[in-house]
């Protein structure tokens, strides 16, 4: 089985620079959905949740080696469906977008449409990193208590992740009316 995870492991960053590619020529304004900046946030998010998985997968897995293979795999697989996942998000179910230079942030409803973001991506990739966990130990009870510590820890890492993003989008952009239509 840790075959399996190392053969994974290897495989799937050889899919990261297609998913990573910038918008084609012609592509929608900027407010609009990118998979080029969807990859940026899953970076940023990585940078977080890489650290805190390898210092829990670290003692899960009873060394540093260990935790390094689970968290170099949590990390391959996870930015690819975190990608994805705000790409959908921003395809299908745009953030509001700024209408006047001195309209404000609004955290609340930025909040609400990350749980919807965090409901979609974070029941996929606990069910990867638990099954990883379990096939690499072979224990249910490291699974449970290290398992739920890492997915813990990285909720706080996603939620500061998107609403950092969604706060520099916000006052870094133009507003809306002052973009000329196509």
């Amino acid at each position: 089985m840790r075959q399996l995870l190392f053969a994974t492991v290897l495989a799937l960053p050889a899919a990261m620079p297609a998913l990573a590619q910038p918008d084609a020529p012609g592509a929608p304004p900027a407010n609009s959905a990118s998979l080029g900046h969807s990859a940026l946030k899953a970076t940023t998010f990585k940078v977080g949740s890489t650290a805190t998985n390898l210092a829990v997968l670290s003692y899960a897995a009873g060394g540093f080696v260990g935790g390094a293979a689970l968290t170099t795999f949590m990390l391959a697989s996870s930015w690819v469906i975190y990608t994805a996942n705000d790409y959908l998000w921003d395809s299908y179910s745009p953030p509001p977008t700024k209408r006047t230079e001195d309209q404000s942030f609004d955290a609340t409803a930025d909040v609400w449409r990350n749980t919807g973001k965090f409901l979609t991506y974070k029941p996929v990739i606990a069910s990867i990193k638990l099954a990883a966990l379990y096939a690499y130990t072979s224990s249910a009870a490291v699974t449970a208590v290290f398992g739920a510590a890492s997915i813990l820890t990285n909720t706080g890492v996603f939620y500061i992740n998107n609403l950092a993003w969604d706060w520099y989008d916000w006052y870094a952009g133009t507003p809306a009316e002052a973009v000329p239509p196509r």
